[in-house]
């Protein structure tokens, strides 16, 4: 008779692997596999700043953003799950007061699951972003998820249903940045693609 699997063992010392990299390596775990992913380019790190300011409501976007003060959006946080079996960086997560809370704010390694995370998917990433990662975020209980991607100048809008990430609409250029859970934001979708 073989044994069976410890799934969470092996999580754990995949952990144990992540925390013994240098600072400033993007390495995740996702749904249990290592993975690792080179620095982002120009137009990634671009458009994770204008999603974020628009989400923020900063200079250069059109009114209140996704209104602050019930939420707070963090760029790159570090999220653990041992229900999906995953360490993630998302490029972007968002955190509703009203819903469960916010993270603490010394927390490195966060546990509160986001109420919303995009992630700017790239060439290398593309796969991972629309395959294991949506998987993982669905499993631990992410209301929504977005694959904004630069290179198509779109955005993909996924909602949980029963754990998994299903698509709701996918906008174009052209379209106005219309999707749960914020309210219009008035401006196209093209706005995050400035370059």
């Amino acid at each position: 008779m073989s044994a069976v699997p410890d799934l969470l063992a092996d999580f754990l010392s995949l952990e144990r692997l992540v925390e013994a990299e240098p600072e400033g390596k993007n390495v995740e775990i996702v749904r249990g596999v290592w993975a690792f992913s080179p620095r982002p380019r120009f137009r990634h790190g671009r458009t994770v700043g204008e999603l974020h300011q628009l989400l923020r409501g900063g200079p250069g976007s059109e009114g209140e953003g996704a209104v602050a003060p019930d939420w707070v959006f963090v760029m790159e946080p570090e999220i653990r799950s041992e229900l999906a079996f995953s360490r993630l960086i998302p490029d972007v997560a968002g955190w509703r007061r009203s819903s469960n809370g916010w993270p603490g704010p010394d927390e490195a390694i966060i546990e509160l699951v986001p109420d919303w995370i995009a992630e700017v998917t790239s060439p290398s990433t593309e796969e991972s972003d629309r395959g294991r990662k949506r998987e993982a975020y669905g499993l631990m209980g992410a209301p929504w998820y977005w694959i904004v991607d630069p290179a198509k100048r779109t955005v993909d809008v996924f909602t949980n249903v029963c754990g998994r990430m299903v698509p709701e609409r996918s906008l174009g250029p052209e379209d106005l940045l219309e999707a749960p859970p914020f309210p219009a934001f008035g401006v196209p979708v093209s706005s995050l693609f400035p370059v």
